[in-house]
């Protein structure tokens, strides 16, 4: 052990690898809080206030928006409201000339969403300088488009939509807007059958089947609406499914660019050529016509005939970027190119490349462009810079500085109630597994003892070492809980980041861990959690029969995978909301058998491919498992996934418990169902890792189930041969 000023530095090695974990000597010495503080609890974090990230596109979340001059900005403030079971948001203005001496926000608007939609929401400022438009709703009242004029103090309605309106494009000078809308409710277009009648299956989802909806899977809706004009419905084919991303309007009015799904995937095929190979996956699948595919497109609009023709014929991969020429007249975009070419090596180019491209509209002749021939619009003259600061272990904070970098001054607090919380310090730790350096951040309890060995559970969405969180990586509260659970004595360690993407990309190629870029990855996964759990045993921080793990969303399947084929037991294990690369997956989602192949070898599973499945699919290899597996599914629908780990897991008398969280959706919205998932995941691991029990009386038959859990046979099943 090597004592350095100001750090610990532990250097053990894993696995026959060199690791070093670094320490502050103060996080890891005895912590006095103040008896002022109280512990953190999952309403702390479910109540955390964020600024609300006002613009698609990628790159840096986009939290304050300028106005053209500059002389002004926005900003919009979200907090959960736990005794009222709503999200309540601000509209926030700021004067830019005032940020230096008088920083406090004037508060323009005040709406409160009890649904999963935000109640102000996508806000931007027309050319006027004194317009904002934004979605807004409140209550119960469905979202629509308003604007506000920060001069007047005038609120206008500018939709009058039937259902809600899930996102919109509006030309700078306010007078033509596009809108996507939801479908209305319904059962679908099949009336009440006789005996002697039918339904044509093709392409429903099973889950709509079981519950009566046969028409198939209904995506939303395009509007287009002119000034002083009442909306008009934009007909897009049935081959093509609306699924809610940013329609892009040129800034004349005359045309819109829509990414759309596919439903006729086959009728694609030619798109196979390409050598990508999420594409060439997809197509090996043969998913049947009709099913709503990943496969993605572009379509031009013109808004004066209401025509719809497809932009290119080539498939989008990614978000697609759509930058207009500033009459309108052309566009630029990043994309493959049809390959129709009969120059040999110019096909050859389109089937491995994406280019930079500039079309002509209406003719929709394109040519290739540099970066530079792209029209950039001036941003926002404004003196001075706005953002969020934080670290880790800081709360974020919203301050202005002057672009000569002498003045700074505090804009917003977003959480002052949390300094009267007990926190316990988060490092960030680096690990190496398979030749790839890992990063993770390790949430420490506040009352942290140098040499007591703690439980331990690991979250595994992966780690943002410069952002504060409570959950665990962008307040996911769906799937995890971090601060909740340090609050209880268990360390938690947010992973699994790649500290270079290169690396493990040459890793993959190798080939050396799986058969597919799919399976290598997940197999890579598998390993560092593996890894990371003999590095801090190594390290004196855990004890490794005490430890517990996360799957949310994608990495369910990495999960279930640890779990049924790794030689570690784990003490408790949670899968929440996500895929878990099952037989029944295959075959309920046939639209995400493409995936599911890959990970599981890269076939089907039928004939030869059925070897490989019964060999890496966790659904067949349930046997395996000895470890308590909680299940959460938000919403009805999800409840697909999980329910092979399920069935097989109770027909083996495994500990399973499995609950279904009506209508909620993914990503936790609404702070009674947040409050749900979060608190069952601290109760869940505190009962399997410390064996602590809340004493809420209301919790009493959950206790009486999962005491009955640990008294089932963890050796093999038993069942009726």
């Amino acid at each position: 052990m090597i004592l350095e000023t100001g750090s610990l530095c532990l250097r053990i090695v894993v696995f026959g690898l060199a690791t070093t974990l670094f320490l502050t000597v103060a996080a890891l010495g005895q912590s006095l809080p103040s008896v002022t503080k109280r512990p953190i609890t999952v309403a702390d974090c479910v109540g955390m206030a964020k600024l609300e990230v006002l613009d698609d596109l990628p790159g840096v979340p986009l939290i304050a928006r300028f106005s053209p001059d500059g002389r002004r900005f926005v900003v919009v403030l979200e907090k959960a409201n736990i005794e009222q079971d709503t999200n309540d948001f601000s509209l926030l203005l700021y004067r830019t000339g005032d940020v230096f001496r008088a920083s406090k926000p004037e508060v323009l608007l005040r709406r409160s969403s009890s649904s999963y939609r935000d109640a102000i929401t996508k806000v931007r400022w027309l050319h006027d300088n004194e317009t904002l438009v934004f979605l807004a709703e409140d209550l119960a009242k469905a979202s629509q488009i308003f604007e506000f004029n920060v001069r007047t103090r005038i609120l206008t309605q500018l939709t009058h939509h039937d259902t809600a309106i899930t996102n919109y494009d509006i030309t700078p000078d306010g007078r033509n807007i596009v809108f996507v809308a939801n479908p209305a409710e319904g059962k679908g277009d099949y009336p009440q059958l006789g005996p002697s009648k039918g339904i044509v299956i093709a392409g429903q989802d099973l889950y709509d089947v079981l519950t009566g909806d046969y028409s198939g899977t209904k995506g939303k809706q395009l509007f287009w609406q002119e000034w002083g004009h009442s909306a008009r419905f934009i007909p897009v084919g049935p081959e093509y499914f609306i699924a809610g991303y940013l329609a892009s309007v040129s800034p004349n009015g005359q045309y819109i660019v829509l990414p759309v799904q596919i439903r006729d995937a086959q009728s694609h095929s030619g798109w196979a050529n390409y050598e990508d190979s999420l594409l060439q996956q997809f197509f090996a699948a043969n998913i049947p016509n009709g099913t709503v595919s990943p496969l993605q497109q572009l379509l031009l609009i013109d808004t004066k005939a209401l025509s719809v023709v497809p932009l290119l014929d080539a498939p989008v991969r990614g978000r697609a970027e759509v930058t207009w020429a500033r009459d309108g007249e052309s566009i630029f975009l990043t994309s493959y190119l049809p390959l129709d070419t009969a120059d040999p090596s110019e096909q050859k180019a389109r089937e491995q490349n994406k280019y930079l491209i500039e079309m002509k509209l209406p003719s929709q002749m394109y040519k290739k462009v540099l970066e530079t021939d792209i029209p950039r619009d001036e941003a926002p003259r404004s003196p001075v810079d706005v953002g969020l600061e934080q670290d880790v272990n800081s709360p974020p904070k919203l301050y202005a500085v002057d672009r000569t970098g002498r003045r700074k001054a505090l804009l917003l607090d977003l959480n002052p109630e949390l300094s009267k919380l007990q926190f316990g310090r988060v490092m960030p730790i680096e690990w190496t597994v398979d030749g790839i350096e890992m990063v993770g951040g390790l949430y420490l309890p506040p009352s942290y003892t140098p040499g007591k060995r703690y439980p331990l559970v690991i979250q595994t969405h992966g780690f943002i070492p410069g952002e504060f969180s409570m959950d665990g990586r962008s307040e996911w509260s769906s799937g995890f809980a971090a601060r909740s659970l340090a609050a209880k004595g268990i360390l938690v360690l947010q992973t699994h980041n790649f500290k270079n993407r290169q690396e493990v990309d040459h890793v993959v190629a190798e080939g050396k861990l799986g058969a597919t870029d799919q399976e290598s990855r997940k197999s890579l996964i598998a390993h560092s959690y593996e890894r990371a759990v003999q590095f801090l045993d190594e390290s004196g921080l855990i004890d490794p029969k005490r430890v517990g793990i996360v799957g949310f969303s994608r990495t369910v399947c990495d999960v279930g995978y640890l779990l049924t084929h790794s030689n570690y037991r784990f003490a408790a294990a949670s899968l929440v909301d996500g895929i878990s690369c099952s037989y029944l997956e295959v075959l309920a989602l046939p639209a995400e058998a493409y995936d599911i192949n890959s990970v599981n070898g890269g076939a089907p599973p039928f004939g030869g491919g059925l070897k490989l499945w019964m060999q890496n699919a966790p659904g067949f290899n349930l046997d395996k498992i000895h470890t308590p597996v909680f299940l959460i599914s938000l919403g009805k629908w999800s409840a697909l996934s999980a329910w092979e780990w399920y069935a097989g897991l109770s027909l083996g008398r495994k500990p399973v418990s499995f609950v279904v969280v009506p209508d909620a959706t993914h990503i936790g919205i609404k702070p009674s169902q947040r409050m749900l998932t979060q608190q069952s995941l601290v109760d869940w691991f505190s009962f399997w890792l410390t064996d602590d029990k809340d004493p809420d009386p209301a919790k009493h038959d959950q206790y009486i189930r999962w005491q009955e859990l640990r008294r089932r046979d963890f050796g093999m099943s038993s069942v009726v041969q």
